[in-house]
C-alpha cells in the first residue's frame, strides 16, 4: 500500500476534460460499470456471429491481426504479443512454468534482473485475473502453488505514476494509423479526513467497499490526514477497482505520431489496445517515454465506454461501431487469404482455451 499527498480540488462543473479537479475519481460509477458482464456480451456475441455470417468466415477475427493468435481474442500469448514492439518500450519481461523446480525459476529471475517487488501475470488470460504484484519469494511460492501447471510472465513493475489505454486501429490498406479512444486508469484509493481509519473509508467508499475482499491493507487501523490519498491498488485493472476515466478529448495528431514511430517495425497488429504507463499526459506524445504493459488484440474493448458520465445505450453504439472496424479489417486481410486462417485450428484453440 502506498500513501501519498494531494491538494484538494474544487470545481462547480465537470466535464470530461475536467477529471483531475475532481479530488477522488474513484468515488464515481455509470449505470451499468458494476452490472453482469452478459449485459455487453451478449450483444458482443450477436455482432460477432452477424459479422461471421456476412463474411463467411467463422474464425473472422483471425484474420483481424494476422501475427496474433486467434487474432488476439483468446488463447494467445502476451509474451509473442508484446515481443512484436520495440524493447524500449517495453518492461523487462520473462516467461516461467509454474511446474518447474522454484529454485530454477528463482534462478531464471535473478538472471534476467528481475527485483522484487515485480508483477507476475498468466501468459493467456484477460481482464486482469491473475495479476498480482509479488513482494518477495515467500508470495512467489504461493502464487505458483495456487497456479500449477500454467506459463506466466514476470513482469518489472513499473512505478511510473498513470496508466492509460490506448485504442490503435491500422488500416491494412493504406497503413494509416489512428487512435480514436484513450482511457485514463485510476487505481483504488480512498481519501483520507482525518478521522476515519483506512478499513472505515473502505467500508464507506462506494468503489473500495465492493473489493474489500481483494484489498490487503498492512495498517487498516491507521487514521490518514486530511486529504491524504492511500493507494489500495498498484494496478489499473477494473477487476482490482480501477476506474476508467474518457481522455478521448486529449487525443492529438502529436500523440498519433508518437504511437506511428512505435508501431513502425510493427507488422500484422491492425486493431486493439495498448495499455500504457507514463509519468504524466504529456509523455503520451513522446514515444520514449511510453513502457507498453499489455497489448490486448481482437478482444480489447474500447474501455472509455465505461468513464462514469457514459449510458448503456452509448456503450451498444461504441461496441457496435468498433465492431464494424474490425469487420471490415478482417474482410480485406481474408480478400486471397481466406484458407491461411483455418477454422479447424481455431475450434482446436477454442477447446483448449475453455478446459483451463
Amino acid at each position: 500500500m502506498e500513501i501519498e499527498v494531494k491538494q484538494s480540488l474544487e470545481s462547480s462543473e465537470i466535464s470530461t476534460t475536467d477529471w483531475d479537479k475532481l479530488q477522488d475519481p474513484t468515488r464515481m460509477h455509470n449505470s451499468f460499470e458494476f452490472a453482469h458482464a452478459w449485459w455487453f456480451h451478449i450483444p458482443m456475441f450477436v455482432l460477432g456471429v452477424s459479422w461471421a455470417v456476412r463474411l463467411r468466415k467463422a474464425n473472422f477475427f483471425a484474420a483481424v491481426n494476422p501475427s496474433l493468435g486467434n487474432g488476439g481474442l483468446y488463447n494467445y500469448s502476451k509474451f509473442e504479443a508484446q515481443n512484436h514492439f520495440p524493447n524500449a518500450n517495453l518492461p523487462n519481461t520473462c516467461l516461467i512454468h509454474s511446474e518447474e523446480d522454484f529454485n530454477m525459476i528463482l534462478s531464471r529471475i535473478k538472471s534476467q534482473n528481475h527485483h522484487f517487488p515485480f508483477i507476475i501475470k498468466p501468459d493467456v488470460g484477460e481482464r486482469g485475473k491473475g495479476v498480482k504484484l509479488i513482494q518477495d519469494t515467500e508470495e512467489l511460492d504461493i502464487y505458483l502453488n495456487e497456479h500449477p501447471s500454467e506459463a506466466y510472465l514476470v513482469q518489472e513493475f513499473i512505478k511510473k505514476s498513470q496508466e492509460y489505454g490506448v485504442f490503435f486501429l491500422k488500416n491494412p490498406v493504406t497503413g494509416e494509423f489512428s487512435i480514436p479512444s484513450l482511457t485514463r486508469k485510476i487505481s483504488l484509493q480512498v481519501i483520507g479526513d482525518g478521522v476515519s481509519s483506512i478499513s472505515e473509508l473502505i467500508q464507506n467508499h462506494p468503489r473500495a467497499s465492493r473489493y474489500q475482499n481483494l484489498i490487503q491493507s498492512s495498517y487498516p487501523n491507521h487514521i490518514p490526514f486530511q486529504d491524504e490519498v492511500v493507494k489500495l491498488s498498484p494496478m489499473g485493472n477494473h477487476c482490482k477497482g480501477a476506474v476508467f476515466l474518457d481522455y478521448s478529448a486529449y487525443i492529438s495528431t502529436e500523440m498519433i505520431a508518437a504511437y506511428e514511430r512505435i508501431f513502425e517495425s510493427v507488422t500484422g497488429i491492425n486493431y486493439g489496445r495498448l495499455d500504457v504507463k507514463v509519468d504524466e499526459l504529456s509523455d503520451l506524445c513522446d514515444p520514449e517515454k511510453i513502457i507498453i504493459l499489455e497489448v490486448n488484440g481482437a478482444n480489447a474493448e474500447p474501455i472509455h465506454m465505461y468513464s462514469p458520465e457514459k449510458n448503456y445505450q452509448e456503450g451498444l453504439k461504441t461496441i457496435n461501431s468498433y465492431f464494424q472496424k474490425m469487420g471490415m479489417m478482417a474482410k480485406h486481410n481474408l480478400a486471397g487469404r481466406r484458407s491461411q486462417f483455418k477454422e479447424r485450428d481455431t475450434w482446436r484453440s477454442l477447446i483448449q482455451y475453455l478446459k483451463k
